[in-house]
C-alpha cells in the first residue's frame, strides 16, 4: 500500500502541471475595460486541513475550476483644460494668448461585484462544489465573502483575499480549511472617461472687466 501511495504522489506533479497549463491556455487573463463587466477564468485551489485529525496537505483535495466575475469598476476620469486669454480694447480684439493644456486625472479605484465558482477534485473522488461570493475592494486587492455547497461536504462558508492571479482564503466546513489559489484573472483595469474643456478669459481694457467662461471643447 505504501508503494501505491508513493506512486500516486510521484505522478501528482506532472498531472497537476498539465491540467493547470491546459486551463491557463484555455482561459487567458482578461482585464476589465468597462465600468460593468463580466469576465471568466480558470482557477486552482490548494487546501490545507487545519484539524489535528487529518494530514495538513492531501493532493487528492486539490480543486480545479472555473470562475466568473461580474464587477462594477470605478472609471478613471481624465480632464484636459485648454486656457485662452482674449484682450479687447474699445471692443476690438488686440491679442489672443493660448496657454498649455492642463490634464488632471481622477483615478478610479473601487470595485464591487459578485463571483461564482465551480470546482472539481480531479485527483481525488471527483467531488463537485459550487459557491457564490460578494467582493469589494480596489483594482488590485479585494475581499470576498460568501458560501457554497459541495457533494461531499454539504454547505460551507468561504472568505478570502484576492490579488492579481492569486488568492488566500478560509473555507469553514465542519472544521476550518486554509487554501491558496492561482487564477488566470489579473487586477482590474478601469475604463477611462475623457473630458476636454476650453476656459476662455475675456479682458476688456476700456472698461476694466475680466470674465472667464468654461465650455466643453
Amino acid at each position: 500500500m505504501n508503494e501505491a501511495k508513493n506512486g500516486r504522489c510521484f505522478h501528482v506533479g506532472p498531472v497537476l502541471s498539465g491540467l493547470l497549463a491546459g486551463l491557463l491556455l484555455a482561459s487567458p487573463a482578461q482585464p476589465v475595460k468597462a465600468d460593468d463587466e463580466i469576465r471568466l477564468g480558470a482557477v486552482i485551489q490548494i487546501p490545507f486541513d487545519l484539524s489535528a485529525s487529518h494530514s495538513l496537505f492531501d493532493p487528492a483535495a486539490i480543486r480545479l475550476g472555473l470562475t466568473c466575475q461580474f464587477a462594477n469598476v470605478e472609471k478613471d476620469s481624465i480632464t484636459t483644460t485648454r486656457r485662452v486669454t482674449d484682450t479687447y480694447v474699445d471692443g476690438n480684439l488686440t491679442s489672443s494668448v493660448e496657454s498649455s493644456a492642463v490634464t488632471r486625472a481622477d483615478r478610479g479605484n473601487r470595485v464591487v461585484g459578485v463571483e461564482g465558482n465551480v470546482f472539481v477534485t480531479v485527483l481525488g473522488n471527483w467531488n463537485i462544489s459550487a459557491e457564490v461570493l460578494g467582493l469589494y475592494g480596489n483594482n488590485n486587492i479585494q475581499g470576498a465573502l460568501g458560501g457554497g455547497y459541495g457533494l461531499a461536504e454539504n454547505f460551507f462558508l468561504d472568505a478570502k483575499a484576492m490579488f492579481p492571479y492569486s488568492a488566500v482564503g478560509l473555507r469553514f466546513l465542519n472544521e476550518a480549511e486554509l487554501y491558496g489559489g492561482l487564477s488566470t484573472l489579473g487586477g482590474f483595469n478601469p475604463a477611462q472617461d475623457r473630458h476636454r474643456f476650453v476656459a476662455t478669459t475675456t479682458i476688456n481694457s476700456s472698461t476694466p472687466t475680466e470674465t472667464t467662461v468654461v465650455r466643453p471643447e
